[in-house]
């Protein structure tokens, strides 16, 4: 190692006798790459240079009993610790805003128990998404969870976090799949909550830590619920007149008792620029568009001049878009799938959808992890990106969209699609464009646009975040979010963390 480190030197021999000289180190280089997530303000900051306040050590555990060695040593010696699963979080989670040790879970990666007759299986919490689905998958089964992340998120991340993957509207989100946990207190102690398919043994454990950002303790493994592999697909798309048609075609469909693998309504202006120019037929369309042909990058050049003053492009586009594209599809068994399938475009077609055949759905399957992994490209034109995800019922729906799109539209480019669809409601995610001439400036305009959406979101009566969890970025919003309860929620940190030592500042607490 090089370098100096402020951590006491008998406390590295210590971390050193726990897990071993190659799981640990403060290289600068190492450091710098464990000091953010993927929160935007973040990203644009370091791309000028600025540098967040990095870890003082970053530890690679290898079983639950080192993860209890370290806690027990932290606690003692009152530093903080960070929970790390795979760092792709939007939210400023994993930001070691007081320094510490970030514990890094990637190497506890094993599924250690899969019970074929009950259908579930153990994983540990540093399982990356897609390498657990594939092996899944060769056993005949599916987790049913595909978060945009899923090549660089991990198991003890998702539940940390309340993730959601895109097939949730049949799976459900991730709380719907934990059956049980394996959880390290911060004083070193092991909880493990019982392995059973429902109790009423009092307040539920496990929801003491599903969604805690690391924040009163390290997940250390999660019993998760699968399911068969699926034996059939089928893909539609549908176009609507307007948003409304398309919103109450998803009520219907989840009030039916269907349940769609995957149902994306894309408002009007993610239309207009997803599906400019294409001729939506039964088979593959035969022109495309050039937003749609080139992508984001293109999409970027070309509106970057514009974003300088969003309000301006937002009313045109606003005024001028007004069909809205939807993509559904279904899995599981062949005669269900294909009944669903028929169930659905009845629905869709009442309302005065337009059927336009497979492909929509089928290429967006094909396609549907690559906007995560392009958005870095647009940082290099000159502006930020970044996504907003909120939910509310269905009564609530249209009044929480149009009222934040009203307040982002006066600072970015913003655009919307509805998935992540239940019985009594369904998510919002937003997708925001905008710049500034200075770095200043940009921040400046990034902040404003997180004020004012959050605000609209509070007074209109929407939750916070659907999937991407809190953080540091929603974290000044959480007191209002939490009803009255947030007293709660610091008596249980005081009680578990009283010396604060678990992932500081996130979750306002």
């Amino acid at each position: 190692m090089t370098g100096s480190n402020p951590l006491a030197k008998g406390v590295l021999e210590m971390v050193s006798g726990i897990v071993g000289k190659g799981n640990w180190s403060f290289a600068p280089a190492q450091l710098l790459s464990y000091s953010r997530d993927l929160w935007t303000r973040k990203t644009m900051e370091m791309q000028a240079g600025k540098l967040p306040a990095p870890p003082h050590l970053i530890v690679w555990p290898e079983s639950t009993e080192q993860v209890q060695s370290l806690l027990r040593l932290a606690d003692q010696a009152q530093i903080p610790v960070i929970p790390m699963g795979a760092g792709s979080g939007v939210c400023g989670g994993t930001i070691a805003l007081r320094g510490g040790i970030i514990i890094d879970l990637k190497k506890m990666d094993r599924i250690r128990n899969l019970d074929r007759t009950s259908m579930i299986a153990e994983v540990e919490a540093g399982k990356i998404g897609e390498i657990l689905e594939r092996e899944l998958n060769q056993l005949g089964f599916t987790l049913g969870h595909f978060p945009s992340s899923i090549y660089c998120s991990a198991v003890g991340g998702w539940v940390a976090t309340r993730s959601a993957g895109q097939l949730s509207s049949k799976y459900g989100k991730i709380e719907d799949m934990v059956v049980s946990l394996e959880v390290v207190l911060p004083d070193g102690r092991l909880i493990r909550t019982r392995t059973v398919p429902r109790s009423a043994t009092g307040p539920s454990l496990n929801h003491i830590f599903i969604g805690s950002e690391g924040t009163l303790g390290i997940i250390t493994s999660a019993t998760l619920r699968l399911w068969e592999y699926p034996k059939a697909r089928e893909f539609q798309g549908f176009r609507f007149p307007d948003l409304h048609q398309g919103l109450e075609s998803i009520r219907e469909m989840m009030q039916s008792e269907l349940k769609p693998a995957v149902i994306r309504l894309y408002d009007p202006v993610d239309t207009y620029f997803s599906s400019k120019g294409i001729i939506e037929e039964k088979a593959k369309p035969k022109k495309i568009g050039l937003f749609a042909k080139r992508g984001i990058i293109h999409l970027a050049q070309k509106t970057l001049p514009y974003l300088y003053h969003p309000a301006l492009p937002n009313r045109f586009l606003q005024s001028r878009a007004k069909a809205s594209k939807m993509i559904l599809i279904f899995e599981g068994e062949t005669e269900l799938a294909a009944l669903e399938h028929k169930q659905a475009k009845e629905i869709c077609l009442h309302a005065g959808g337009i059927d336009t055949g497979e492909w929509p759905a089928r290429n967006w399957w094909k396609h549907r992890y690559k906007v995560s992994y392009t958005m870095s490209k647009v940082f290099d034109l000159g502006f930020f990106v970044d996504t907003i995800e909120v939910a509310t019922l269905w009564d609530n729906l249209e009044n929480l969209y149009y009222s934040m799109q009203e307040a982002i539209s006066k600072h970015a480019l913003v655009m919307a699609h509805f998935s992540h669809a239940y019985p009594q409601g369904c998510s919002i995610y937003f997708s925001i464009a905008s710049t500034g001439r200075t770095l200043q400036d940009r921040l400046a305009r990034y902040d404003a646009v997180w004020e004012d959406a959050m605000e609209a979101c509070m007074k209109a009566g929407g939750a916070l975040s659907h999937h991407h969890g809190i953080g540091i970025l929603k974290a000044k919003w959480m007191e209002r979010e939490s009803g009255g309860a947030a007293p709660l929620l610091k008596g249980l940190k005081k009680a578990l963390d009283p010396n604060g030592i678990m992932n500081p500042g996130k979750l306002g607490i």
